[in-house]
């Protein structure tokens, strides 16, 4: 087939991401992600190429399980390794343009799904750059990957606790994902100075400023415990603990059921 034929109604401009969801011959979905010179085509779930890793789920899973029983894992591991964590990063792309599309189509059910696969596949890419790091692996190429999932996590996380009204843990989540950069930054030799300058950590911490300023939270439920245990304030500690608690449950059945 001619690819022209598929790609002559879709329209990308240049220097964005354009995705779709289509159908598959089987019925099931497919992602569809479009790039200069034709379409890139990927399971939404799984390995985006639908494959299996010596027969796991995965090469992360695979080579995690290798990895932690010590056996030899050979190069074409590794790189098979770095070719599933790029087609993950693509993956997370496509889900966070076909999020950014359903919010602006006030769809906000949908952009909730496509929220929750692009975070999945932050963290999965975070995943698979700890492992390489740990059996000391990760290169230059590879890693620096990781202040982008690092940031993109923490701002797509804020997004998805936004569509699901929980301002206080989108704005500990924007400012845990700062401080998560700022470590990273201080590993790659940055200094403190340089961190207020670092575009991802100011624009977590702006985030968290315009959330509380949007939903009137001076301080969230973390920080108010926080205050409570260092003036010695045991008994509102321990109810705030309750509450937390409560909020950790609740957030745990409702994951539970949007799953399901």
């Amino acid at each position: 087939m001619d690819l022209n034929d598929l790609t002559a109604d879709w329209e990308c401009p240049v220097g964005e991401i354009c995705a779709r969801v289509v159908g598959g011959r089987d019925g099931g979905e497919l992602v569809q992600m479009r790039v200069d010179l034709g379409v890139l085509q990927m399971f939404p779930d799984g390995r985006p190429d639908g494959s299996r890793y010596h027969g796991m789920p995965s090469v992360r899973e695979y080579v995690q399980r290798e990895f932690s029983l010590e056996h030899e894992i050979h190069e074409d591991d590794w790189r098979e390794l770095k070719r599933e964590l790029g087609q993950v990063n693509y993956r997370r792309l496509a889900f966070t343009a076909l999020a950014d599309d359903a919010m602006q189509n006030q769809d906000l059910p949908v952009a909730a799904a496509h929220l929750r696969r692009a975070v999945r596949d932050s963290e999965l890419g975070l995943c698979s750059l700890r492992l390489m790091r740990q059996a000391g692996y990760e290169t230059d190429d590879v890693g620096s990957l990781r202040p982008t999932l690092l940031f993109n996590r923490a701002r797509l996380l804020a997004q998805l606790h936004v569509l699901d009204e929980r301002f206080e843990e989108a704005i500990e989540g924007a400012e845990a994902g700062a401080e998560e950069l700022e470590v990273l930054l201080s590993e790659f030799g940055f200094d403190p100075e340089q961190h207020e300058h670092d575009p991802g950590v100011a624009y977590l911490h702006e985030l968290a400023r315009h959330l509380r300023q949007e939903y009137g939270i001076e301080l969230t439920l973390r920080e108010r415990l926080g205050a409570a245990i260092e003036r010695e304030d045991f008994e509102e500690a321990a109810r705030l603990r309750d509450e937390l608690r409560r909020r950790t449950e609740s957030k745990a059945v409702s994951r539970r059921s949007s799953e399901g």
